[in-house]
């Protein structure tokens, strides 16, 4: 089958320079004909994590997918719609992939949409429960809400009655404003800094940083301020790498190990809560933007770019 997979030269996305087998499920997996591939910076960066990566070099590049079911299992069928999170890839014509990590495509719904939700949106949601945020009263700032994990999460949290302060350029200003966003920020205005006479000290429950990673701009110092005594700062990524050390080490030991009020948001794939996705799209209450992308060297191409420069406005999906 045609693929585009990890280097084993730099773990760089490449087309496989032979013609990979489709995959065959196991038991408990589904086989799946794909159809459209959502686009992550953790498809780029897979090859890199530690521990994890070394799995990468020569498989199939991507993990979010929407596709039609060929061989199934369970309560899923041949020929069922479904979309969902794939660990054998997903930038590929077959893939296969637990049912626990997979659900419905609704009637009606495009599996490119389907497709662009699973791990951006997924963790968005994830994190902003976490945060205690998703009830009428409660408030979040948003740092990146113009991407596709921040705009997922401006309208998740309207859509449970929050009051979302959002920071993003000013060129994306009136997007984040149509997401629903109560209160946005420019931080590419002279003088932007946090807290500030719209978001001041002490005004939100939660901070969800979608921009944080090692070696950017780090938000933390500044925009922790803006939180409510017991608010929690939740970073996508974190500023250091011990950030992720101390994520995994912290359930395993009898004392925190993480900074007061502060958690990576790590995404746990399940079939309830990417139904719950999906409710809220057809309800129209979560909309993606989404550039559309063909499974070519020029299409797998302009997706990494995109992703690697960090200024892209929804979701980037491959069209299979």
């Amino acid at each position: 089958m045609k693929a585009f997979v990890y280097s084993p030269d730099d773990g760089s996305i490449v087309p496989s320079k032979s013609a990979l087998s489709i995959p065959k499920p196991s038991a408990g997996q589904v086989q799946v004909k794909v159809i459209a591939a959502g686009v992550n910076p953790v498809d780029v960066k897979f090859p890199n994590i530690p521990i994890v990566g070394k799995t990468a070099k020569g498989r199939a590049a991507g993990f979010d997918f929407a596709g039609e079911v060929t061989i199934g299992s369970g309560e899923y069928k041949k020929g069922d719609l479904v979309y969902g999170v794939a660990r054998q890839g997903s930038f590929c014509e077959y893939t296969v992939a637990d049912v626990s990590r997979i659900a419905r495509i609704p009637k009606g719904m495009s599996p490119v949409v389907a497709a662009s939700l699973p791990i951006a949106t997924l963790v968005s949601l994830q994190a902003l429960k976490q945060g205690g945020v998703l009830a009428p009263g409660k408030s979040v700032l948003i740092i990146g809400a113009s991407g596709g994990t921040g705009a997922s999460a401006v309208q998740i949290a309207k859509a449970h009655g929050a009051k979302v302060y959002a920071v993003c350029s000013g060129r994306n200003a009136d997007y984040v404003k149509s997401l629903g966003a109560d209160v946005v920020l420019d931080y590419t205005k002279d003088g932007f800094q946090l807290p500030n006479d719209q978001c001041p000290a002490g005004t939100v429950d939660m901070v969800y940083d979608c921009v944080v990673a090692p070696g950017e701009t780090n938000y933390e110092p500044t925009a922790r301020q803006t939180l409510t005594k017991e608010g929690m700062y939740i970073g996508v990524n974190g500023s250091e790498p011990d950030d992720w050390l101390a994520y995994f080490i912290e359930p395993r030991v009898p004392f925190p190990v993480q900074r007061p009020n502060y958690s990576v948001a790590l995404v746990q794939v399940n079939t309830e809560e990417l139904v719950e996705l999906t409710s809220l799209v057809t309800a129209g209450k979560l909309k993606v933007d989404i550039q559309e992308l063909p499974l070519t060297d020029e299409g797998i191409g302009t997706a990494v770019k995109a992703i690697r420069g960090r200024r892209i406005r929804g979701k980037v999906v491959i069209v299979v």
